[in-house]
């Protein structure tokens, strides 16, 4: 099977030259400070300017909000996120089976919720993927609403119950946050949902407020897009093993637009896989988008799975199909996000080291 091999770096070079002349071109943006507005910040996160932008993963929790016990996709990670002046957030979003959206990473309840105290058995336990976790998708708002999210740690429970998205809307709004909330969503049921929520909640200024990232592989098109969540922005995201089931660049060119709205696209190593993909949309001036890959898991190097189970490395998605394969993924790493890849939407776990690492080198303000 053939290995992609990276480009010649004097051509490469030339490339990104051709880009930051056309980015010369389009209107500077200052980067977000705690006064501007969730508009002005929301533009900085959907077009392309010579900052790069960061959102806070899951909300700004834990060890990195500075507070231990601040658990992820939470209300109050969402207030410390505004409060700390973070570019924006992102927040994961699953259903319930009777269709509430609501914060929630994983699709079991076992990993980060007292559901346990609702079933018989024992509070789960990812190690050894043993003890009570249902399903979101099976269990109805009227149980999850009684659940407390627990401590980063799982060893506390804290005073925080799974928000529903549209109370998390009106939270928001009576409490004048300014940071920009973009939701993670896998189904074409929950962009409905949210936007549905967001259009409750804040009428036709919801895409000041609220974007959602989605999948190339559920919406190959922007109209496809726009049929199920118009009037909240949405962000295609390309990882790797899209590669074999769609056509990537034809995708990519069905989702471009004169407006030129960022593209999360996930090239794990220099000259990998996506690469020329990246390359193609930021010569025609787009924001590029990608995850860092900070582990989640209780030992270096280790990520929960999205049951809640415990645990994958990087290495065991790599991917391989005719055109090349992963033999890296250096995304966990500043260096290879910003110097080599120059990628200008940075979604991280750790937001305020990035900001750091960026700020230093004259990259944020």
């Amino acid at each position: 099977m053939p290995i992609l091999l990276a480009p010649h770096p004097l051509a490469r070079a030339c490339r990104l030259f051709g880009a930051l002349a056309l980015l010369a071109a389009l209107p500077q943006l200052a980067m977000a400070a705690c006064n501007d507005s969730s508009d002005i910040k929301m533009q900085r996160i959907l077009f392309n300017s010579s900052n790069t932008v960061v959102l806070a993963h899951r909300g700004l929790w834990g060890k990195y909000a500075g507070i231990a016990d601040m658990p992820e996709n939470s209300r109050g990670s969402l207030q410390i996120a505004n409060d700390q002046c973070m570019d924006g957030v992102e927040l994961d979003v699953k259903l319930t089976s009777d269709g509430v959206p609501v914060l929630l990473h994983d699709y079991n309840l076992g990993r980060t919720t007292t559901v346990w105290q609702q079933h018989p058995g024992v509070k789960y336990d990812p190690i050894t993927n043993q003890g009570v976790n249902p399903s979101i998708l099976v269990t109805p708002w009227s149980q999850v609403s009684q659940l407390f999210l627990l401590t980063p740690d799982r060893r506390t429970t804290t005073g925080y119950h799974v928000p529903r998205v549209d109370e998390l809307f009106a939270y928001y709004k009576q409490h004048n946050l300014r940071t920009p909330m973009v939701f993670d969503i896998k189904d074409a049921a929950t962009v409905r949902a949210v936007r549905k929520a967001a259009e409750s909640q804040f009428g036709a200024a919801s895409g000041s407020y609220v974007a959602a990232k989605v999948n190339a592989t559920l919406y190959t098109s922007r109209d496809a897009y726009r049929a199920d969540g118009s009037g909240m922005v949405g962000i295609p995201v390309f990882t790797t093993n899209m590669l074999g089931k769609i056509n990537v660049r034809q995708t990519i060119s069905a989702w471009m637009n004169n407006g030129h709205q960022t593209m999360e696209i996930n090239v794990k190593q220099l000259g990998g896989l996506l690469q020329s993909d990246a390359d193609f949309i930021r010569e025609r001036g787009y924001r590029v988008g990608v995850f860092q890959a900070i582990p989640d898991g209780p030992s270096a190097g280790k990520f929960y799975q999205n049951s809640g189970a415990c645990c994958y490395a990087l290495s065991d998605l790599y991917f391989s199909y005719g055109g090349g394969r992963d033999t890296a993924d250096n995304r966990g790493n500043l260096d290879f996000i910003v110097r080599d890849e120059a990628f200008g939407l940075i979604t991280s776990d750790d937001p305020k080291a990035a900001i750091a690492y960026l700020r230093a080198r004259g990259k944020h303000d």
